[in-house]
């Protein structure tokens, strides 16, 4: 994007662009963000802030249509922005980035089908995996197919996007039913529709489960978008959703070798609108310790989450077969399944969690890589 004027003011320079667009930069920001006051290795910030004045100001300006070039008090150097990069870096403007997906919501029966990618592929071909994350990003669940007939091949497909994160469950974790179980996944029983880890200080941002064999008799997967429950209940509810979003509330899971307990709200928002998170799991909810005044109301607003959660107006079934793997948003998707028969056919799902900025770090360098694939810069 090319400069078209530059005009000095008393806290800043006003920037126009050839597009119409304005900034103004105060002359503090610009001389933290000095070009050379970053290591050309690392890319690290080497400037040191307390060493100028809040009112420090250039003695010395000039642009052209490609760049910004300033003298500061105290320097012997040249100071030169790029004009591409003052415009990405506008202020009052949210820096554009491209793993910021924009979620599409759904319900059963908007949401047709899965996303469906082939292993090979991803593995194959970096544009692909691409495609996948974004797809992920924008949906929250994916299904990949055509895993090799290993019950490692789905653990080193997660290799291709991060670091995996540990947990008291330890790296991998083993769903199938187990004689004196610590968790109800490792049961027959039925799940009912829930996010996991609620009790995490950090609750992990994505869910792999690779189904190694699924020959029970029942074990189906259910899933549902939480967003769209979240969207529908402050359209249709606002004040349950207020509530919701308004109290933290403890979450724990404990056994004989931990003791793991988080506060969160069940609903949070960012501050452009889409959903942060949903935090909803019944079997991990801690005593509530609440005001009693609010105590009611939240039991109130958390009863009216937990019947809109189990209508079928969300809720959407599919029975993951051997060499298929599922991906979801752990703190958007609400995952369950149906209980199963376990003498009737053995039922064995391996999985592990990959946070969320893993997946947005290689989003954000596969762009880089092969930028014909990458949304571009919004005007």
């Amino acid at each position: 994007m090319k400069l078209k004027a530059i005009e000095q003011g008393d806290i800043g320079l006003s920037a126009s662009f050839e597009n119409g667009a304005e900034s103004l930069y105060p002359y503090i920001w610009l001389r933290d963000n000095d070009p050379s006051g970053f290591h050309p290795d690392t890319k690290e910030r080497t400037f040191d802030l307390t060493s100028v004045a809040l009112d420090i100001r250039p003695h010395n300006v000039r642009f052209t249509a490609d760049s910004l070039s300033l003298e500061w008090p105290g320097s012997d150097s040249t100071c030169t922005f790029d004009a591409d990069w003052l415009f990405r870096h506008r202020l009052g403007t949210r820096r554009f980035d491209p793993a910021n997906v924009m979620q599409k919501t759904w319900s059963a029966d908007s949401l047709g089908e899965l996303p469906r990618f082939h292993a090979k592929d991803c593995r194959d071909d970096p544009r692909q995996l691409a495609a996948m994350l974004h797809a992920f990003k924008q949906i929250g669940i994916v299904v990949i197919d055509r895993l090799a007939d290993d019950p490692h091949s789905g653990e080193r497909f997660g290799d291709l996007i991060g670091f995996k994160r540990e947990t008291n469950y330890g790296v991998m974790f083993e769903v199938k039913n187990k004689p004196d179980p610590i968790n109800l996944a490792y049961t027959a029983l039925s799940l009912p529709l829930h996010t996991d880890l609620a009790n995490q200080e950090l609750i992990p941002g994505a869910q792999f489960l690779h189904c190694i064999v699924n020959g029970a008799d029942g074990g189906d997967s259910v899933f549902a978008d939480g967003f769209q429950v979240c969207r529908d209940l402050a359209d249709e509810e606002p004040d349950v959703f207020d509530v919701l979003k308004k109290f933290s509330v403890p979450w724990r899971f404990y056994d004989e070798s931990c003791d793991l307990i988080a506060r969160w709200p069940v609903i949070r928002q960012k501050d452009d609108g889409q959903f942060d998170a949903l935090t909803f799991n019944a079997h991990l909810a801690d005593i509530p310790d609440l005001e009693p005044d609010d105590m009611v109301t939240f039991y109130a607003a958390y009863q009216n989450l937990m019947r809109r959660i189990r209508s079928d107006r969300y809720r959407f079934e599919y029975r993951l077969e051997p060499g298929e793997m599922v991906i979801m948003a752990n703190r958007r998707v609400l995952h369950g399944r149906t209980g199963f028969d376990p003498n009737s056919g053995p039922r064995h799902l391996r999985g592990y969690y990959i946070d969320w900025n893993e997946i947005d770090s290689r989003l954000r360098v596969l762009y880089r890589e092969y930028p014909e694939t990458a949304p571009h810069l919004p005007a």
